[in-house]
This record gives C-alpha cells, structure tokens and sequence, in this order.
C-alpha cells in the first residue's frame, strides 16, 4: 500500500508492501561480505547522497536489527535504487520476515520508479547470492540498469537539493518535497524554508536576475571598486574583433546568461580562434557574447552564505598529469576508467572527452593526444577549472586571505545575494588582491556546492548552509495530534481556541473542516494527513492541531515524521469489522501509532484499560493521565509515582479542573465556567475540555491562556460543527449532534434527559445504525426513554457498504429495523416516521415541530448547517 503519508516510524511518505518466494529464503546460501563487495562495484561514480555504502545495510534501516540477513540487504538495496534514480528516500524498515514472506515499509517518491527499484534490487541482490538464477548477464543486468536510470533519473531531485534534504534529515528537521517543482521545503509552518538547489526563498529574485546577466554584473562591481576583468559586449563578428584588439590578447569568451563554463573558451590569441569561438557562443546567447580580458592566476570558488564566506575550493582543470611513459590519449583512458567519473552531470566527477577545446589545449602546450608527457607534469585538457567540465578541487578555506574574503563577500552583498558562488582569480590566494592582483570574473546565484563537497573530503558543507537558514528559529512548530473514538474535533477545537488566546496563528484539521487562524480553509472531513499537510505547509502556521482519525491511519498514514504531544482519548465501539479492525484490541494498537509518535507528552484516558494497556509503546518522557474521578485507582498510584494527572476535583462545593504533578495539586478553573459543559451537564465535554488543557499543559501553555481559552470556547455551529450545537433564532430548540454510535447517543440521550423542555423531545436519526447493525440494539432502551417523537432515516452510502443491510432494500431494512426495535422499547407506532431523503427529513421534523419543543439532528454536519441557515434566512 502505498501511503501518502508516513508509517512504520519512517520520516517521509511509506510504502508497505510484502514478497513473497517459492522456498524458504532464510535457508538460501548468503555471504553479506559479496554482497558489500558488488555494492561498492554497482556505481562508485554516482553519488549515493545518504547512502554510507560501507555501513550498509544497517545505515538505512529503521528498527530491522533482527530480520535475516537477506530481508535487511533487500530492504536496502532497494534504497540504494531509489537513491541512484535521484528519489528523496533514506530509509527502509523490516516490519516482519518469516516463512517465504518478507514485509517491508520503505520511503518512496515516484510510484513507477519505486516498483521498478524493486524489480532491480531483487534481481541484483539475487543474481550476486545465487549466480545463473537469472538469464541474464552482469554486463546485460547493468546495461539493464543505465538504461533505467538514463530514463528516471531527469524526474528526481536534483544532486544540490538531495544533499540538502539529506543534511536537513541528519539534523532531525522535517521535509517535503515537490519532485513536479524540483524544490523541498525545510521545517513546518512559520518556521519552513523553501528550497531549489541552493536557491532559498530569501534570495532575492533581483538579485539572481542580475547575478544572472553577467555583462550587467560587472559594471555594477566595477562601479563599485570590486576587481573585475575589463570587458565588452558583442552582438557581430566586427564587434567581437573590435573588443579583443583594444584588450589586448588573450581574451576569453563567454556569452552572457550559461553557467557552469558552458561555452566558455579561454586564452584566445587570434582572429580565427576568437571568431570561431564567438560563432559557438552566439549560438547559445543570441542576445550578446561577452569580451574580457584573460586574467592569469589560479581558479578558486569562494562560498558566501549570510554575509560570510563559508568555504573556498581551487578548482583545477580537467586534464592528466604524466608518468614518463604514457601517451596523452593513454592517460586520458586511465582517467576516465576512475570509477567516479561519469557522464552524467551529477556523477562525482565528469570524464573527459577528446574534443575540439582538448586539442586546442594541448596545441597550446606543443602537444598532440600521442605526445608522452613527462612524469609529474600536468596537461590541461580544459579551459576551464568546472566540475561540471572534467575539472577537480582542493579545499582552501584556511588559506583565503582576509582582503581576497571580504571583497568576496562585499560582491555577494553588492548583488545582493544569500547565497552566492564567487569566481575569483588569483596568482596566490593566501596573498592581498591589493598585493598580488585578483579579479572577481563571475558571481553566481544559485551555485552548486559540488566543488565544495569534493574537496574538501564530504565536509558537510550543505548542512552548514542549513545551519545558517535555522540560526534563529527551530525548524518545526508545536504539534498536538489527538486520537481515540469520541471527542477528537471538539478536544481539537478547545485546544485551537486556546492557542488562538496566546495571540499565535493556529491551525486545526477536525472531520468538520479546516482553519488557519480565523479563516476556514474548507468544511471537507480532511482530518488526518490531508488537513494536517495543508496546515502544517502554511506559513503562516505557528502551531498546529490535528485530529487523526482511524481510517486515515490505516490508508494514508501520518502527516509528520513526529508530535510534540498526542492525546488518545477513548476506544470504544466503533468502526469494529471495517477496514480490516476486527476487535477493539486491535483498534487501540491502531490508534497507538498515533500517540508513540509523540517526543515530549502523552495524554491518556485513565478511565479506559485500552488506552492505558498501549502506554508501553510510547517514549515521551511525560505522560498525563486524566480522570473524571480523582480517586480512581490508576490516577494516584500515577500521581504517588511522581506522574502528571488532569482530574475534576472539589473546590469550594464546585467541581474544578486540577492539575497535579505528584502530590503537588493546581486548580485550573471551575467546570461551570466553560460554556461547552452546559454548567456541567454535558460530561462528555468536561472530558474534552480535561483533555484540551491537558495537552496544552504539555505544550507549556500558561494556565491563564487555557483558562481565557475554556471560557470563551462555545459550541456554536462555526466553532465546532455538528458538536452540540444549539442552533438560535426558531419558536423550538434546535440541537445538531453528530453521535453516531452506542456511547455517543448515551451521552446525548442522558443531556437531552436533563434539559427543560415544555413540549415534545423530538428526534431525527440519520446515521445510527448505518454502519453497525448492534449499535441500534445497544442504543434503543436510551433514545425511547429520552424521546417522545422520532424520525428515522439513514445514509444510503454507508448503509450500502454495510453487509448487514443486504436485501433488496438496504436503507428501508435498516430503517425499519430500527423502527422494530424502538417499538420492542415501548415507544408508540404514531410516534416514529421514516424518511430516507435526509433533506427531506430535515425538512420535514423542522416542519412538524411546535413552540416549546426540542428538536434533535443526529446528521451530517455539512448537510445541516446550510439547511437550518436557509429555513432561518426565509422566517425573517
């Protein structure tokens, strides 16, 4: 199954998915020393970004210490697939292996390319345990994979942004990527930096267009004292002549707009050359190809991050350096042979072809590609010093000059740059540019950090950039998500309000809708995973409130790699034979994913033997019980061990929520002044309000914002739809709940009991009984005794997915089922009708009802609402 979200304790989105194999694989012969051996052989010139080869397989599983061998390798060679495609996947897990069958939980980015990562490693990994399994040979198996990676690998992320998002996952700073875009963001909400290659969503758009017009650019700095190269712009032949006679020769050409030395050509000494060289160049800059003089000095790449000069490499260009003994041609195989040389433009280093601008070199040396050089003497095979044309790198960031550092950074600045790569020549960079001359020929927006990260030895120069982007902020906002059968949205909705009371920008996802703020976002059921990406990717989030209901856990699994706090506030029966979850047992593990999720706090039910039986699985250091009776056992024996509770308690002859640490007590407030309570009568929102404060407690919340929260938190149809909503402006009370199983409509059943009403208690059910047929019998003895007239409809789309309700008629065997059943109770025949259109229903119960009665809306929420403002809008 492939999750959009995250399972298995994976940080990014998951697959889930089982192999099965005709005898017992745990018996095959495996030998994990030839498997290194051919992993490190696979593609030492593709850089594998995450992916420690010598530490494989261990250093990218999750938690798989005891699986085979063969599973563990499996797992990883798969990642190692993935990587080479260019997919931001770092991590495998083996949930199980036993037997002929293995399951796995992998990170995944293309579904296609995944599939196929797949059908490689197995054949790979096979192929090296079990030679002649298949047809195929080892030259046709690699064929097989250059040819798929040639296919896969342009849609990946690119090389500057995988190492990026590598760093950022080292760092534990969360990531999502967009593989359409090319770009990642870096930390949630508030806090998130957006990323192309090294481009941040701080650099300034200006400042690229200009460091990206190159003849501009040098004006600018020139203007400014910065040394740079005197040069002109050619738009013809006579104009390219004219420029080179008045600089003087050697000049280079460069056309004004390409980056990493494309169409480049160095030291020029003549009119053919140079007019051979404009012609190329025109071609790839129709707009101008630029003039300059050619500067002596040795080539160097200075990092600016922030201000400040992070790294410095000199670049050499490609070329050979010579045995005595060698031709050039021979070298330049031998060269090219170096594994980690490749053709691909993210390969570690680039091999070198035999070209126009290699024999132009070497006739500049006096050489010919047969010449045998003498030992130790190198020839230059380029003109140009770019990784991305065959060159290499030396780290120097120790031996930079502090005048050749500064005016670095002050051209960073000049152009206007966060990030930017400097081209500075210089006959000694441990030497003054004052001194010893230098010139600035290029400065770069968005540069690559290759050059960085091969010279210096894999210094993690990425991370240091990230370093920067995070130096005054965390990269992640407080999360709270918040499980259980009943009660998420409005535990939800209470710890939103509060939030909103300390004055930051919150967002909450409930099955009702979603808000960032103030602004509903939508009313569509995006609890879960969809709502919680939407807030979690806003900007303007500073922290965020997820419901996580059951079905979106099994389906799409979580939007974040962690929770700051989880709160599981019941199991109970609901949902028990869908989707798979047969048992309230296995309901609760399902829902514990959620809360060992959690880094900082957990908040249970002390009440519920479920939720306090999956505690084992959870590591957060805190754990708050909570409790409706303070003296329940569970709660002190917590307490005496020095533990967290949240507890109702007496205060003065009025029921307070308190908060203990030990046997140190707190009294936060008195019930009666949250109004969602209904002055205590509603105790399912003394509970949720318990939870709320709970898990604002863990989140360091002060107690007079939970307190301005609670109190000014109503059960009004916009700040917590379908949840209690008293609905004004008709001669009846009008109530919209959306209990829709035994103890929901318990809770309701015994509200409805304690409320004053002169005329008739009436009610319409829409949605008991569609899903479970047992939740009608464990609910008619408490709706007959709360109510005096009855309506009965359904939801035909869950009914019909309901095997129970099978016949001809699905929807009139439920309602007349429940009808059945009301009458066991005693209820009279005149007093129940049926109607399956639940607009009509709706319509109908609105319509029927008299001054002094109270009617009651067991339906959906986003069906309801519009149809009760409508029928109000048209009384005025």
């Amino acid at each position: 199954m492939f999750f959009q979200g995250t399972h298995a304790g994976l940080a990014g989105k998951t697959v889930r998915f089982t192999l099965k194999f005709g005898d017992f694989f745990d018996e095959w012969p495996f030998s994990e020393e030839t498997v290194l051996e051919h992993v490190l052989k696979l593609r030492p010139g593709d850089p594998m970004i995450g992916v420690r080869p010598h530490e494989l397989p261990g250093s990218v599983l999750v938690g798989s210490e005891s699986a085979t061998p063969f599973s563990r390798w499996l797992a990883a060679m798969i990642v190692v697939f993935l990587r080479l495609a260019g997919e931001p996947v770092f991590k495998a897990r083996v949930v199980s292996s036993s037997g002929n069958a293995i399951v796995f939980a992998v990170e995944w980015g293309r579904q296609t390319v995944f599939n196929n990562a797949i059908q490689l490693a197995l054949r790979h990994l096979l192929s090296w345990i079990k030679p002649g399994l298949f047809p195929e040979n080892p030259a046709r198996l690699a064929k097989n994979m250059d040819d798929w990676l040639s296919a896969v690998t342009p849609g990946g992320l690119p090389f500057n942004t995988t190492c990026f998002v590598e760093a950022a996952l080292r760092r534990n700073i969360p990531v999502s990527y967009s593989l359409f875009t090319g770009t990642v963001k870096l930390g949630w909400g508030k806090n998130s930096v957006r990323m192309e290659r090294s481009f941040t969503d701080g650099t300034s758009v200006i400042a690229a267009r200009i460091a990206r017009q190159k003849f501009n650019t040098t004006p600018l700095l020139q203007l400014n004292k910065i040394p740079v190269p005197s040069g002109s712009l050619a738009i013809n032949r006579e104009q390219a002549i004219g420029c080179a006679m008045k600089l003087g020769w050697p000049v280079v050409i460069k056309h004004s707009t390409c980056d990493q030395g494309v169409g480049v050509v160095t030291r020029i000494t003549g009119k053919d050359s140079l007019l051979r060289a404009f012609d190329k160049a025109l071609q790839l800059s129709p707009q101008g190809v630029i003039i300059e003089k050619h500067i002596e000095g040795e080539d160097f790449r200075l990092l600016v991050v922030g201000g400040r000069m992070l790294a410095a490499a000199k670049r050499t260009p490609g070329g050979v350096t010579g045995d005595g003994k060698s031709t050039v041609r021979e070298l330049l195989q031998t060269l090219n042979a170096d594994p980690q040389r490749g053709s691909k433009k993210d390969s570690l280093l680039i091999s070198i072809d035999f070209d126009d601008e290699a024999a132009k070199c070497l006739r500049e040396q006096g050489l010919t590609i047969d010449s045998v050089p003498e030992n130790g003497n190198f020839v230059r095979l380029r003109g140009t010093a770019n990784i991305s044309t065959g060159g290499t790198a030396f780290d120097v960031t120790g031996m930079v000059h502090p005048d050749n550092r500064m005016v670095a950074e002050r051209a960073a600045r000049l152009v206007g740059l966060d990030i930017a790569g400097i081209d500075f020549i210089s006959p000694d960079i441990t030497k003054s540019w004052h001194e010893a001359g230098g010139s600035i020929l290029e400065v770069n927006a968005q540069p690559g950090l290759r050059v960085h990260w091969i010279s210096s030895c894999g210094r993690d120069v990425h991370g240091e950039v990230i370093d920067w982007l995070f130096r005054e902020k965390s990269s992640r906002i407080p999360i709270a998500a918040i499980t259980g059968t009943n009660g998420k949205s409005t535990t939800a909705m209470m710890l939103n309000h509060i939030w909103k009371e300390t004055g930051m920008v919150s967002g909450v996802c409930t099955t009702g809708g979603v808000w960032i703020g103030e602004e509903l976002v939508s009313t569509m059921n995006l609890s879960g995973f969809p709502g919680g990406k939407i807030i979690l990717e806003d900007p303007a989030v500073e922290a965020a409130v997820i419901e996580m209901p059951r079905k979106g856990l099994i389906y799409m699994g979580h939007p974040c790699d962690r929770y700051d706090v989880a709160a599981m506030l019941n199991v109970q029966d609901d949902h028990i034979g869908v989707d798979g979850i047969n048992s309230l047992e296995e309901m609760a593990s399902l829902k514990a994913e959620v809360i060992e999720r959690a880094t900082k706090a957990v908040v249970v039910n002390a009440e519920d033997s479920l939720c306090l039986g999956v505690l084992g699985r959870c590591s957060a250091p805190m754990q708050i019980f909570v409790s409706r009776d303070p003296s329940l056992p569970v709660l002190l024996e917590h307490l005496d061990r020095g533990g967290f509770g949240v507890f109702t308690a007496d205060c003065n002859g009025t029921d307070w929520i308190v908060f203990a640490e030990g046997k140190n007590e707190t009294p936060v407030m008195p019930i009666d002044e949250i109004p969602a309570t209904l002055n205590g009568i509603l105790r399912y929102n003394q509970s949720n309000a318990m939870f709320a404060a709970a898990l604002a407690w863990a989140h360091g919340i002060g107690f007079d914002d939970i307190r301005r929260g609670l109190s000014s938190f109503s059960i009004s149809m916009e700040n917590n739809p379908g949840r209690y909503n008293f609905v004004e402006g008709f001669e009846f009370r009008v109530l919209l709940d959306y209990a829709h199983n035994p103890d929901g409509v318990r809770e309701l059943c015994g509200v409805v009991s304690e409320l004053s009403v002169k005329g008739k208690r009436r009610i319409y059910n829409q949605y008991l009984g569609n899903r479970h047929k047992a939740h009608i019998d464990a609910a008619a003895p408490f709706l007959a005794t709360a109510f005096d007239s009855f309506l009965l409809g359904c939801d035909r789309g869950r009914v019909l997915k309901n095997p129970e309700w099978a016949g001809n008629d699905p929807e009139g065997e439920m309602i007349g089922y429940t009808r059945s059943r009301l009458l066991s109770e005693g209820v009279q025949p005149d007093a129940i009708l049926t109607e399956k259109d639940p607009e009509k229903a709706i319509h109908l119960i609105l319509q029927s009802a008299e001054p002094g009665d109270l009617v009651v809306l067991l339906a959906e929420p986003r069906l309801a609402i519009p149809l009760l403002k409508k029928r109000l809008a048209a009384d005025r």
